[in-house]
């Protein structure tokens, strides 16, 4: 990731780095659709999307990924104790939450974090933000950074970027199997349907190999396919970020906001256990607190908390 994007092969290396397990593959993939990366100027909103031939994007809609994915990262050290102390005792976290006296300070400065990334979306360029002091600056060297946490973050974020651009991807590849098949337009699968189809393919390509790259690097399937569904879980929450609020109930064009999380954040079968359930618990908690929304559920483990919230969320 960079704030000088190389068209091609920048998104080629991202998408190799994130599933490198598949990098053959993928490459044999692309050049099959012969498409191109277009790098357009950076403007007010994001642009990421794809035509028959082309994947377009601005640099500036990275550095939105990157600011707003570092920034929603805080959620699990803000919503941590709560979610750890509504399941230990069978409290509502709302009722938890009331109890700390600090906490509305410390709410207030990640709503504010989150508040300085959206204000991305106003603005031309990146340099018209004051980007935060404890942020890095956009890099494809993770070996810059400055602390372990920070490279962790790196790499998750880095996956969900993968993820947007494997969705576009896909709709390329629909783009051109239709022109092959001589599919007409008023025949074309609706569009809020084609975007949850890019959303699984994208999800499944990402995670299907997992064990595969597990087995070859000496890792624990666990291990891969958490850190690859927990990217995925980010990508969910940026993507709810950039939706409009108008949009968050669905149209033809998009699908509502609540399915497209429940598809991205499914959790792979991963056991009752994986931190994936309470680092995901914590993110959705922040969603469910921007959006004003209560949260006095009870519930006896992480992953019946992401279930819940998710099922409130549709």
């Amino acid at each position: 990731m960079t704030n000088t994007p190389t068209g091609e092969t920048m998104v080629l290396h991202l998408l190799r780095g994130a599933v490198p397990e598949r990098a053959d593959e993928l490459t044999k993939l692309w050049r099959e659709h012969g498409h191109e990366i277009m790098v357009a100027p950076s403007a007010k909103g994001a642009r990421m999307e794809a035509t028959s031939k082309h994947i377009i994007f601005s640099p500036k809609t990275i550095d939105f990924f990157w600011l707003f994915g570092f920034s929603a990262w805080r959620a699990v050290e803000l919503y941590s104790p709560a979610l750890v102390l509504g399941v230990l005792t069978g409290d509502a976290l709302d009722s938890v939450i009331s109890r700390d006296e600090d906490f509305r300070h410390l709410e207030q400065e990640y709503k504010r974090r989150l508040g300085t990334a959206k204000s991305l979306l106003d603005v031309d360029d990146t340099t018209e933000i004051e980007w935060p002091a404890d942020i890095p600056m956009p890099t494809e060297q993770r070996e810059s950074l400055s602390s372990v946490e920070q490279m962790a973050t790196f790499d998750l974020v880095a996956i969900a970027v993968a993820f947007a651009f494997l969705h576009e991807f896909k709709h390329v590849q629909v783009r051109a199997e239709e022109k092959k098949l001589k599919i007409k337009e008023e025949d074309r699968q609706p569009a809020n349907e084609e975007e949850m189809a890019c959303d699984t393919w994208a999800r499944e390509y990402i995670m299907s190999k997992a064990g595969a790259y597990a087995k070859d690097h000496g890792h624990s399937y666990q291990q891969v396919a958490q850190k690859r569904a927990m990217a995925v879980a980010l990508a969910a929450v940026i993507i709810h970020a950039l939706t409009p609020q108008s949009e968050h109930w669905g149209s033809e064009n998009y699908p509502s906001i609540g399915q497209r999380l429940a598809t991205l954040i499914a959790g792979d079968n991963l056991p009752d256990d994986s931190p994936f359930w309470f680092l995901t618990g914590c993110l959705l908690i922040g969603l469910m607190r921007l959006d004003g929304r209560r949260l006095d559920y009870k519930e006896a483990t992480f992953r019946n908390f992401v279930m819940k919230l998710l099922s409130e969320m549709q």
